[in-house]
């Protein structure tokens, strides 16, 4: 094998709002990507931004193979799918389960529990395929702006993929945490806190419109925005909230993609008190009752998760 490029190509499979964003963010930055998506939509909107894409595995692997042993690196699979699918997807008989060889790295990007990225990368280690699991952040404005990512996995590749990572953060963003799992969890950490300052966000804001001065909300955020202790991006996204949506016509249900709890079960496991985010959880499994679904405090963080993540709101 030549000297790896400093550009290694990779192959994405799954292109939802974050795989498309990936796909699009490492092509501009002059990486060969081969991404693949199930459906024929997402691939024929990623095409258009010049980067190669098919609905066939077969097609997408043999190209991953072409790329690699051009470029003098190993293939690179980036897996961006639902980590319902993951199993099924890297370790099954079906998809590029039964392409994987020894001297191939899985990276799975998505939002998988922790211990299964744990158990993945020990079952692919057997095999002598390399695995990282990288918490992805950023939402709908990653392209954009960068992600942060938080990646786990097999150390001595971490120089091949390095650059891949560098170029998708916006600059220092990005760490090589330690073993598979770390990844992760520490994604699964990020996720469970954003709840909890959700909610506390939501909870304040409700209390100001429940007060007795007629407050202008986008003015009051205006103020939050610039030197205050709780000036943040998600701040800054209530400014937009508040200027852009018609609150009244949002119902409070919250939708929740697993994560809270996964944080919640782990601190128990290890004796950890985490109340807030304990009880931001129950608040969202408590928005799916209608009585709850016309609370304020539970509509800006349903319009929260809209504004940065692109979640749909009900």
């Amino acid at each position: 094998m030549t000297k790896p490029s400093s550009k290694p190509p990779l192959t994405i499979f799954g292109l939802g709002r974050m795989g498309a964003q990936i796909a699009r963010r490492l092509h501009k930055s002059g990486f060969t990507v081969i991404a693949w998506n199930r459906s024929s939509g997402p691939v024929e909107e990623v095409r258009k931004a010049g980067v190669y894409s098919t609905s066939d595995i077969e097609e997408a692997v043999s190209r991953a193979t072409v790329a690699a042993e051009e470029a003098g690196t190993p293939r690179i699979f980036w897996v961006m799918l639902p980590q319902a699918i993951v199993d099924q997807f890297i370790l099954g008989k079906d998809h590029i389960g039964p392409h994987l060889k020894k001297g191939d790295i899985v990276i799975d990007g998505g939002n998988s529990f922790y211990k299964d990225s744990m158990r993945r990368g020990a079952e692919l280690e057997k095999r002598g395929i390399r695995f990282f699991d990288c918490g992805t952040s950023g939402g709908i404005w990653g392209e954009q702006n960068g992600f942060a990512l938080m990646i786990g996995g097999a150390k001595d590749m971490w120089p091949i993929v390095e650059p891949i990572f560098a170029t998708l953060s916006s600059g220092d963003n990005f760490a090589f945490l330690g073993k598979a799992g770390a990844g992760h969890f520490t994604k699964m950490v990020h996720n469970g806190i954003e709840y909890g300052m959700m909610e506390a966000i939501g909870e304040g804001y409700a209390v100001l419109e429940a007060g007795p001065f007629d407050l202008n909300l986008s003015d009051v955020t205006r103020v939050y925005q610039t030197g205050s202790v709780v000036r943040s991006w998600l701040i800054d996204l209530c400014r937009d909230i508040f200027d852009q949506e018609d609150i009244a016509a949002i119902s409070g249900k919250i939708d929740a993609t697993g994560e809270g709890e996964w944080t919640v079960k782990a601190a128990e496991e290890l004796g950890i008190d985490a109340r807030v985010i304990r009880d931001s959880l129950e608040v969202r499994k408590e928005s799916a009752d209608p009585e709850n679904q016309n609370k304020f405090s539970n509509k800006i963080v349903a319009l929260l998760r809209k504004h940065f993540g692109g979640h749909a709101v009900h």
